[in-house]
C-alpha cells in the first residue's frame, strides 16, 4: 500500500496560486522546496496579503505606494534609516522586486540586512548587496548575497547582514543608507 501511494501522482499545494506541477506523493516535497509559485506575504506591517511574488510586486505597487521608496536597479539611491522603524521597503521601478532593508539593534552594536521577497526558486533572482559605513576615522565594508525570503521576520539575522558597532554611530536615531543594487552586483554606502 504504501509503495502506491508514494507512486500516486498529486497536485503541487501551490496550485491556488498558479503552479501546474505534478509530482510523485514521494518527490513533493523536492518539488515544494524550490517552487516558483511558493506564496509570499506583503511586507506591509498588517497587511495580510499573501499569492506568487509576481503578483505581490504588484500588489504593494497598487496598494502600498506610499509605503516605499521606489528605486531603479544600478541606480545609487539615498535612504534615512530610522533605528526605532526597523524596516524599510523598496520597490523597483520597472520589474517591480520588492527589497526590505532591515535594522536590529545588538548589543552595543546594529545589524542591518537586505533581502529581496521572493520564492528561493532557481534563476527568481540573484542580487548581491556591498555595505561600507564610513566615518572621518573608519571605513567598514560587508559584501553579500541577498537572500530570498518568503516574509519578513522580526528576528536577528543569522546570515547575509552587516554588523556596525555602536562606536561608529553618531548617536542619533538615523542610519543614512546609499544603495546601489544590481542584478547580481550592488554597492550600498551608510553615512550616520
Amino acid at each position: 500500500m504504501e509503495k502506491v501511494i508514494e507512486s500516486s501522482r498529486v497536485s503541487c499545494p501551490n496550485a491556488k496560486y498558479g503552479c501546474k506541477e505534478n509530482t510523485f506523493y514521494g518527490n513533493r516535497f523536492s518539488h515544494e522546496k524550490f517552487c516558483v509559485f511558493t506564496p509570499c506575504s506583503c511586507p506591509i506591517r498588517d497587511c495580510n496579503y499573501s499569492g506568487y511574488y509576481k503578483d505581490l510586486n504588484n500588489h504593494v505597487r497598487a496598494e502600498h505606494k506610499d509605503d516605499l521608496i521606489s528605486f531603479m536597479w544600478n541606480t545609487r539611491l539615498t535612504i534615512s534609516l530610522d533605528l526605532n522603524e526597523k524596516t524599510t521597503i523598496l520597490q523597483e521601478e520597472n520589474d517591480g522586486h520588492v527589497i526590505v532593508v532591515q535594522v536590529f539593534m545588538a548589543l552595543h552594536a546594529v545589524n542591518v540586512s537586505v533581502s529581496c521577497i521572493a520564492p528561493s526558486a532557481p534563476g527568481v533572482g540573484n542580487f548581491s548587496c556591498s555595505i561600507a559605513k564610513i566615518t572621518v576615522d573608519n571605513l567598514l565594508k560587508q559584501g553579500f548575497m541577498l537572500k530570498n525570503i518568503q516574509k519578513v521576520k522580526n528576528e536577528q539575522p543569522e546570515d547575509g547582514f552587516m554588523l556596525i558597532p555602536s562606536y561608529l554611530l553618531s548617536g542619533n536615531e538615523n542610519l543614512n543608507l546609499q544603495i546601489l543594487i544590481g542584478h547580481g552586483h550592488a554597492n550600498a554606502i551608510i553615512h550616520s
